[in-house]
């Protein structure tokens, strides 16, 4: 795996967990109710919930990023021209 990917696949395979860890909420055992499984999963969704707002944070970093590079591609092309 690219390490470019390596956040991507890891946090593919984290929503994977959580949803086969959904499949046990509300379940009544009593080892799942007395480690509040429940709120586990709870936790796991706010981060993963974090994590793909930081997914969409970083991917509209990338669209500016690549604006001002732009920008700066040009003021250097311009070179001494001045501007209208």
């Amino acid at each position: 795996i690219a390490a470019s990917s390596q956040p991507s696949f890891a946090f593919s395979k984290l929503q994977d967990l959580r949803a086969s860890f959904e499949r046990l909420r509300g379940l009544q055992i009593d080892a799942l109710k007395a480690m509040g499984f429940d709120t586990l999963l709870d936790d796991l969704a706010s981060i993963c919930d974090a994590l793909t707002e930081l997914d969409r944070i970083n991917a509209d970093m990338g669209v500016t990023d690549s604006a001002l590079t732009m920008l700066l591609q040009l003021l250097e092309s311009a070179g001494e021209q001045p501007l209208a």
